[in-house]
């Protein structure tokens, strides 16, 4: 089951986005070392998890087990603001259908093995996929280890690189423009639909903390 949460900020300390901002903190700190992220609280959470972020929680039971965030490109997000470097080929992707992929992320203990994408990781993609393709979003931009081109292409999306790989946090990266017409990231010509989407009024603002990669 995935759940998409909108509409809400670091404040409102709902906790199934407790749960997301600790596997953040894991996976991009704890394991990538990417140490400028660490908060004492073991929640990575940046200024980009604001009220227009969509969050997207694979669950089995109560447990979140896999997340991503996808960013409007209205305003400021990471490829604009951030990692400019991973855009040298053309101007920024930005427009209403247009929203940044970022954040992804899947706790060690339900990752596939080796190349093969792990029934978890796929059930996110495709709740990607859905949300997208109901809130008329045709494409996303994204920042990854260029491995990563492959990958998508191999579950049927358009992949353009923005760069070529650039060293950013100990290793290769690229800036990718991904098209989502003709994904079937499932592989059987259907998708899940996410459930279980949750929006509560952002009453305050987002907190201040450091920005990551």
């Amino acid at each position: 089951m995935i759940r998409t949460i909108e509409n809400v900020t670091a404040d409102h300390r709902l906790p199934v986005l407790e749960q997301a901002w600790r596997l953040r903190h894991r996976v991009f700190v704890e394991e990538k070392g990417w140490h400028d992220l660490a908060r004492p609280d073991g929640r990575e959470i940046d200024a980009y998890d604001h009220a227009e972020a969509t969050h997207l929680c694979v669950m089995r039971g109560d447990r979140v087990v896999a997340y991503a965030r996808l960013l409007p490109t209205t305003r400021g997000h990471l490829l604009s603001d951030v990692l400019p470097e991973l855009c040298r080929f053309r101007a920024v992707p930005r427009g209403p259908e247009t929203r940044e992929w970022t954040r992804h992320c899947v706790d060690p203990a339900y990752r596939g093995s080796g190349a093969v994408m792990g029934e978890v990781e796929r059930e996110l993609i495709c709740g990607i996929v859905d949300w997208a393709a109901e809130h008329g979003v045709e494409q996303l931009t994204a920042e990854g280890h260029p491995v990563w081109a492959s990958r998508l292409r191999r579950l049927g999306f358009g992949v353009e690189p923005l760069c070529l790989p650039t060293p950013i946090a100990g290793e290769k990266a690229i800036g990718m423009l991904i098209a989502l017409e003709g994904a079937d990231p499932d592989g059987a010509g259907g998708r899940r639909t996410p459930t279980g989407a949750v929006r509560v009024p952002a009453s305050r603002p987002a907190p201040t903390v450091p920005l990551g990669l």
